[in-house]
């Protein structure tokens, strides 16, 4: 799920142990389970201010101006402690929103997950998108490919 669609969850999507939501940017329907480590992540926001439709603390305005910079002024907070996170645990690489989404679908692909479901679960209408996203095997996974094809 991509940030804006992530600021825009609310509680009411939740259900049965799924999320069902819109996609924002093209309108598309999509429902995932709700795994053990994302049933804790979700109780713990959705109790924090119950009050609230939405599921985590981003929109704090109503005119849709404002609640796109409420998401912008979020995202740009939450880059920044991944900033901070990355040089606590020594990680060189410049930890964004969307590393997440591309080591996601590189697990996912190191996991020989199908090109098509990777794409599916990114929410991407093209596969070039997704292929965009994955740029390439790491050359020990290609060696292993090579192993097997030729034993």
């Amino acid at each position: 799920m991509n940030f804006a669609d992530m600021a825009y969850l609310e509680k009411a999507s939740i259900q049965g142990g799924r999320i069902q939501y819109s996609r924002r940017k093209t309108g598309k329907i999509y429902d995932i389970k709700i795994l053990p480590q994302l049933e804790e992540i979700l109780n713990y926001y959705m109790k924090k201010e119950p009050e609230s439709p939405f599921v985590f603390p981003v929109l704090k305005r109503d005119s849709p101006v404002l609640r796109e910079k409420d998401i912008q002024w979020a995202r740009l907070r939450y880059n920044k402690k991944l900033k901070v996170l990355a040089s606590l645990c020594a990680i060189e690489s410049n930890l964004t929103s969307y590393v997440s989404r591309h080591s996601f679908s590189t697990q996912a692909m190191m996991r020989d997950v199908p090109l098509m479901a990777i794409s599916a679960m990114l929410g991407h209408s093209s596969i070039k998108t997704t292929e965009i996203y994955l740029k390439g095997l790491p050359v020990n996974i290609l060696d292993d490919y090579n192993e097997r094809v030729l034993t």
